[in-house]
């Protein structure tokens, strides 16, 4: 796993210092402080809902449509915090695809002087049967 590219600034330093659980079926090591790889013995999502369960701060996903993908058809996802950037690029990799519907509430939207627009979704889930 590759350090982020700024050692420099607030950013680096908070993201430098917190724990990182890694999920990847190819590294054996990791060199990024504070880091460690997500034991789940073949189940993400259950090795996923262990670390929800803990005490301890939000988990954030970073980068990975395939791992959000995942967690969202086991209703792991409690929020999503999107950044829409003025730019096109005409093609890439889609967040929201495949079998899951997601029907989401949208509870916060922020515009940045960048043109960047944050916009904050919660999941509507079904109701418990019970």
């Amino acid at each position: 796993m590759t350090r982020p590219s700024s050692t420099e600034g607030d950013f680096a330093a908070r993201m430098n210092g917190l724990p990182k659980q890694v999920v990847s079926s190819t590294l054996e090591t990791l060199d990024w402080n504070n880091s460690s790889l997500l034991e789940g013995d073949g189940d993400l999502a259950a090795a996923v809902a262990r670390l929800k369960a803990q005490d301890g701060g939000d988990i954030l996903v970073h980068g990975s449509a395939t791992l959000i993908q995942t967690l969202m058809a086991h209703g792991l996802v409690d929020l999503y915090r999107l950044l829409v950037y003025p730019v096109v690029v005409g093609s890439g990799k889609r967040l929201f695809s495949g079998p899951t519907p997601a029907t989401l509430k949208l509870t916060e939207s922020r515009l940045f002087a960048s043109g960047v627009v944050m916009l904050c979704y919660t999941p509507e889930r079904a109701p418990q049967a019970g």
